[in-house]
């Protein structure tokens, strides 16, 4: 194996490596899966909630139903061990695109690899297995497409049925059209001949998307989505990035190098070009979520810069120490396969291998799935309400990760609770909750609460929290 070649598998092979070292959070994956079951087994999308008894029998548009269906089938043919292997897949298969559009755009090897690298660090917090990592792969493809489109244009018409299969998967599609917008105008500056048939992709683009169980809902779903204000003041990630968070720091480093490399140019930079980075940096300044669109959308702009400052010449690809590089690249593959879970003892509590899931705790979902009965209500710390609606589906949650669905008022109402707020008793006996869990992280107001008053039990204790019931429960 020649250098050349071991930096291109290094682009792909270390993503891979870090998508098997990270654990499977459960906070977005768990109920994903559950609902993912509901549809293989019904054969219907669910329509109104089942899962909370703070939102039951509320409207439900459930956009990413797609992806749900290929992870619950995943999981019910190899389990735990097929979902970190999917995981692992689309990661490699999203930087092996992105690295394929770096050659595209003329990059040598070595900075193809090192651009997909630095692409990789940047989006690394956005790899969980849920439907927004479909959505990335998809969207490095259509951005791979519109690279090559000055040399392959009828490829471009790929993308229609591409964003067609996004709309179902995840609410992100709305990307495809804006690339192809911002394509259009590129080619519009360049006076390429082709330039309508940019536009006109773009067009057909944004009407595929309506193709699919709630027609043009979908687009008013993503776009109520970054405008909710439940949503954006309560959800980290939906909040503007933060130069203080490491992947806000990553961001801004990585904007900061684009700069330079503006800076750098041989010649002055267009404005399609300007505009195309102002956008894509927009969406990742917005909120946190979006920092993961912006190392990929901004790739045809700036790989194309990066190669025509030096990164196209001709590569000199020595071609000894062979064996040490192979050597290299066999250690990666038989770290990976050591990393597989089907290695690891099974946690009980869990039901899944060790150290696999995380935002679970083990030994709390053990005692519920023993403790619960038909007629009883968790309330729960929202990142754990997933999880426990997954891993013990007869016991209705107060909240899960589906922000969307609950209104203002159930929020307040929430948040008065887990911080013993004035009326948080009435308002767990309004709800009729027969057992609260709280997270040792967590505020410990309630905890203090819950303990002080004799209408509470604690039952159960460990490292991640404890679990009370209403001292009037029977046993």
């Amino acid at each position: 194996m020649t250098v050349g070649a071991l930096w291109l598998f290094l682009a792909v092979g270390l993503p891979v490596l870090g998508a098997l070292l990270a654990n499977l959070s459960s906070i977005d994956l768990a109920y994903h899966l559950r609902a993912g079951t509901m549809i293989l087994e019904s054969g219907a999308i669910p329509a109104r909630d089942t899962f909370t008894f703070t939102a039951a029998g509320g409207p439900w548009l459930d956009q990413q139903w797609g992806a749900q269906v290929i992870l619950a089938a995943v999981y019910r043919v190899a389990g735990w061990t097929g979902l970190v292997v999917l995981r692992a897949a689309l990661v490699g298969a999203l930087f092996g695109v992105v690295l394929a559009t770096c050659r595209r755009a003329g990059l040598t090897r070595h900075a193809a690899a090192w651009l997909t690298l630095a692409a990789f660090i940047v989006t690394a917090v956005s790899l969980a297995l849920r439907p927004q990592l479909f959505g990335m792969l998809l969207f490095a493809v259509v951005v791979y497409l519109v690279v090559d489109r000055r040399a392959h244009p009828s490829r471009l018409w790929l993308i229609i049925p591409i964003v067609a299969a996004w709309a179902n998967l995840h609410g992100s599609f709305f990307l495809a059209p804006l690339l192809l917008g911002l394509a259009w105008l590129t080619d519009l500056r360049d006076r390429v001949p082709g330039a309508h048939r940019t536009l006109a992709v773009a067009l057909l683009a944004a009407l595929a998307a309506c193709i699919n169980p709630f027609g043009p809902q979908v687009w008013a779903y993503a776009a109520g989505l970054t405008t909710n204000a439940a949503v954006t003041a309560r959800i980290t990630e939906w909040q503007p990035t933060s130069v203080g968070s490491a992947p806000g720091i990553l961001f801004f480093g990585s904007a900061v190098g684009v700069a330079i490399a503006l800076a750098r140019a041989q010649r002055r930079v267009a404005w399609p070009a300007l505009l195309w980075l102002t956008v894509f940096f927009a969406i990742g300044i917005f909120a946190a979520r979006g920092v993961a669109w912006w190392p990929i959308g901004a790739l045809p702009v700036v790989a194309p810069l990066l190669a025509a400052q030096g990164g196209s010449a001709t590569e000199q690809v020595i071609q000894r120490h062979q064996r040490p590089n192979l050597a290299i690249a066999v250690a990666i593959v038989l770290v990976a396969v050591a990393l597989l879970p089907i290695w690891r003892p099974i946690d009980p509590g869990l039901g899944a291998p060790a150290g696999v899931i995380g935002s679970a705790p083990s030994g709390m979902t053990a005692a519920l799935r023993t403790l619960a009965r038909a007629d009883d209500r968790l309330l729960n710390p929202q990142p754990w309400g997933s999880w426990f609606e997954f891993a013990v589906p007869p016991l209705p949650v107060a909240i899960d990760s589906r922000i969307e669905l609950f209104p203002e008022r159930t929020w307040d109402d929430y948040e008065t609770v887990t911080t013993a707020g004035a009326g948080w008793l009435s308002i767990v006996d309004h709800w009729a909750v027969t057992i609260i869990a709280t997270a040792r992280d967590g505020d410990p107001g309630l905890d203090a609460a819950l303990s002080a008053n004799p209408g509470w039990r604690q039952i159960y204790a460990d490292a991640d929290g404890r679990l009370f019931v209403r001292s009037d429960r029977p046993a």
